[in-house]
């Protein structure tokens, strides 16, 4: 199929709790430069982000109850007031779910209505947390949130249990009957998701990921297809901790590039990261990238726990700090410019560019035993 010009869809997002004044000037720069429909931040930079977007069509959208909706209806109509006097143009507001699970259906919805009213003429987008919902309430809801007003049904905050999924945009899309837009937010990355929930029925995409999203499709517009690149890498460590090494090998169109470094005093976890990071700053334009990887700590840190921790201002559920935090943060910038998929492979079981890359990493420590 033809692919569909995504950017008019997308609403650039950035609800980081750590996002500064110069991340949010950034996202709008991106917004204004692709043509996106909006950029969706925290309350605090919505008057910034107006201010960088005066002129332009890209409208500024904020959260209200976010990311758990259980505040009082006097609260978020109260956030729905202030924030569209900053200038917000669009609201996202989170559905009380703690009512809804208790029965409440009718104050959940008189709690939409009023927040609809308080932030008249800015359209209401109701994020309905669907990994939290069952069938029959995602089926009782698509049928009538649209009674109070509110624009749009989106899918997740993005901070739930899950984000979109192209069931639950074609249940809400069909059920609704076509008197509500839909919002598909959560977990979104690539060009081929986000063409997937349009075709689905969603006529907004929330991901934090848009940029990246628009070029992957002006470049195949221009018919530059992605290359494609196999990374294998390992990381070893003396002691851990105690000095160590990395290694990286990158295959493409026949050809290979190996890459090894280290450090003195380091971690076998820390190598591992680091040759991801190394093998991903070497490429020098955005690729479809397979990463093969003997370390569950790296495969299931950057599929199952690098999305969290990056909501959470990387700290674990506890609250503690996040270990190897400043690699996990330069990994997942750089994930955010390739298509990359994890693949796990056995270690030390006749694997032949693992064992090489395995070989490498424990020479370039042995190297730093002695330094």
């Amino acid at each position: 199929m033809k692919p569909i010009d995504p950017a008019p869809y997308i609403e650039h997002t950035l609800l980081k709790p750590t996002a500064t004044a110069q991340d949010i000037e950034a996202l709008c720069a991106e917004a204004r430069e692709f043509g996106m429909a909006g950029v969706c931040v925290p309350p605090v930079w919505v008057p910034l982000a107006r201010k960088v977007l005066s002129g332009s069509r890209v409208r500024v959208v904020t959260v209200v109850g976010f990311p758990l909706g259980f505040e009082p209806v006097e609260i978020k109509v109260a956030q729905a007031e202030l924030y569209t006097d900053l200038g917000a143009e669009e609201l996202d507001m989170v559905l009380n779910l703690a009512l809804l699970k208790s029965g409440e259906i009718k104050e959940v919805l008189s709690e939409i209505e009023e927040v609809v009213r308080a932030a008249e003429p800015a359209p209401v987008k109701v994020i309905l947390e669907c990994g939290y919902l069952s069938e029959a309430e995602k089926r009782e809801l698509s049928r009538r949130i649209p009674e109070t007003g509110a624009a749009y049904l989106k899918t997740a905050t993005g901070f739930g249990p899950r984000g979109a999924t192209l069931e639950d945009v074609k249940l809400l899309k069909e059920v609704s009957g076509g008197r509500i837009r839909i919002k598909a937010a959560g977990g979104i990355r690539t060009l081929e998701q986000c063409l997937a929930f349009i075709r689905a029925g969603a006529e907004r995409i929330g991901t934090s990921s848009g940029a990246e999203i628009v070029r992957e499709f002006l470049a195949l517009s221009r018919g530059e297809a992605l290359p494609e690149v196999e990374v294998f890498v390992d990381g070893a460590c003396l002691g851990n901790p105690g000095p160590g090494g990395f290694a990286a090998l990158l295959k493409a169109r026949g050809q290979e590039k190996i890459i090894t470094g280290g450090e003195e005093k380091t971690t076998n976890n820390r190598m591992e990261i680091r040759a991801a990071i190394e093998a991903l700053r070497a490429l020098k334009r955005p690729c479809r990238v397979k990463i093969y990887t003997d370390s569950r700590y790296l495969l299931q840190g950057a599929t199952e726990w690098l999305p969290r921790w990056e909501k959470s201002g990387f700290r674990t559920a506890d609250k503690k700090p996040v270990k190897n935090r400043d690699l996990w943060e330069e990994l997942a910038n750089l994930m955010r410019t390739h298509r990359v998929e994890w693949i796990w492979v056995e270690g030390h079981a006749g694997h032949p560019e693992n064992e090489r890359c395995d070989r490498l990493a424990r020479e370039e420590a042995r190297k730093r035993k002695g330094a």
